[in-house]
């Protein structure tokens, strides 16, 4: 394995070339580098004051402080990016991102998914081939592009995004903030119980709003207020367009997701641990990206749950044929799991990750059978 280790201080600046395959990047209370890559792997690493220069033509692992300032020109396969406050700029991963408590956040282009959760900043991103799912952000959200498609999920600040696909939004809109959604298929907004906002919507399916609203209808759409609309929200859909007030009382897919990730994030961290106490090095990306494509899988299993649910929905709205209406809450339908999702349980299984007992229980959740 070739490892370079050097003092950069607390906040440096570190410029990362071409990367072959995976990146990672992890940051650390400390003022301390540390780059490591396979053998052969190309692995080069320059200082000049307090700027850093890398490239690698495989795959690397790369530790720095938490106050680093990231720029990365290319990652040819999958980027995971753990623990940095200051700003992280990156123009092409080809694969998957994966972000966990980073500041300000921009890319240019992700080829596959965008995972992003605890984003203390804005999150921006030119143009996702996959799909994208968003979770706890302080700050805006700007996804002009998003191929498949979207889950945005305890959002703050303003939202400008474009997807291709179905579109499920769980917003906290600031006042003096103007957000624009549009999606290709359905929609789903969710809206906090005190919030203040004007909401324009258009569907070329069916709309359904609160029934005691008051509803304006325009050539722009219909709008309602709510408070004293403070914030200016459009959304639109190619398909079928719900919008909801207030907080589900049971969300028995979420739960059960939100439980099966927090245990495999526990076993992810273990795991980690013994490698590195025993040295085990670059196979320590053998279980991320085990991890990863779980982690994934739930994701999946996620939308597929919230798409399920939204279609048993629109059942029931239109046998009672009305366009306003209120919500019970119907039980989602299982999704089926995929050969994908199988393989990737039963590689954490063979690695000793996980029992028996946790893979049964996870393969249930994703929809199959022990």
């Amino acid at each position: 394995m070739e490892k370079v280790k050097m003092e950069v201080g607390e906040a440096p600046t570190v410029k990362i070339g071409a990367i072959g395959g995976d990146l990672r990047l992890t940051g650390r209370n400390d003022t301390q580098f540390e780059a490591q890559a396979p053998e052969k792997g190309s692995l080069t690493v320059d200082q000049e004051d307090d700027q850093i220069s890398v490239t690698c033509r495989s795959g690397c692992l790369i530790f720095l402080p938490v106050g680093a300032q990231v720029e990365v020109e290319q990652v040819g396969g999958d980027a995971r990016v753990t623990g940095l406050t200051n700003e992280l700029m990156m123009r092409t991963v080809g694969g998957d991102l994966s972000l966990r408590r980073v500041g300000r956040s921009t890319f240019e282009l992700i080829g596959g998914d965008l995972y992003a959760r605890k984003v203390a900043g804005d999150l921006t991103v030119d143009r996702i081939g996959g799909d994208a799912v968003a979770e706890k952000v302080e700050g805006d959200v700007r996804l002009p592009a998003v191929g498949g498609d979207l889950v945005l999920h305890k959002v703050t600040g303003l939202v400008e995004t474009a997807v291709g696909g179905d579109a499920s939004l769980s917003l906290s809109p600031e006042a003096e903030t103007h957000s624009i959604i549009q999606a290709g298929a359905d929609l789903t907004c969710r809206l906090p119980e005190d919030v203040s906002a004007s909401i324009t919507v258009q569907a070329g399916g069916d709309i359904a709003l609160p029934s005691d609203v008051e509803r304006e209808d325009t050539d722009q759409g219909t709008t309602i207020r709510l408070g004293d609309a403070e914030a200016t929200i459009e959304l639109s859909a190619g398909g079928d367009l719900w919008l909801r007030v207030g907080k589900r009382e049971v969300d028995y897919a979420e739960d059960m997701v939100g439980s099966v990730m927090g245990e495999l994030d526990a076993r992810l961290v273990e795991m980690e641990a013994r490698f590195n106490a025993i040295g085990a090095g670059m196979y320590a990306f053998d279980a991320e990206r085990i991890g990863e494509r779980v982690r994934h899988s739930v994701a999946r299993a996620r939308r597929k749950a919230a798409k399920a649910r939204a279609r048993a929905e629109r059942k029931v709205a239109k046998s009672k044929r009305k366009r306003t209406i209120t919500f019970g809450t119907p039980e989602p339908q299982r999704p089926e799991v995929s050969e994908e999702e199988r393989l990737a349980v039963l590689s954490m299984l063979e690695k000793g990750t996980i029992s028996v007992e946790e893979a049964e229980k996870l393969l249930h959740s994703l929809g199959g059978e022990a």
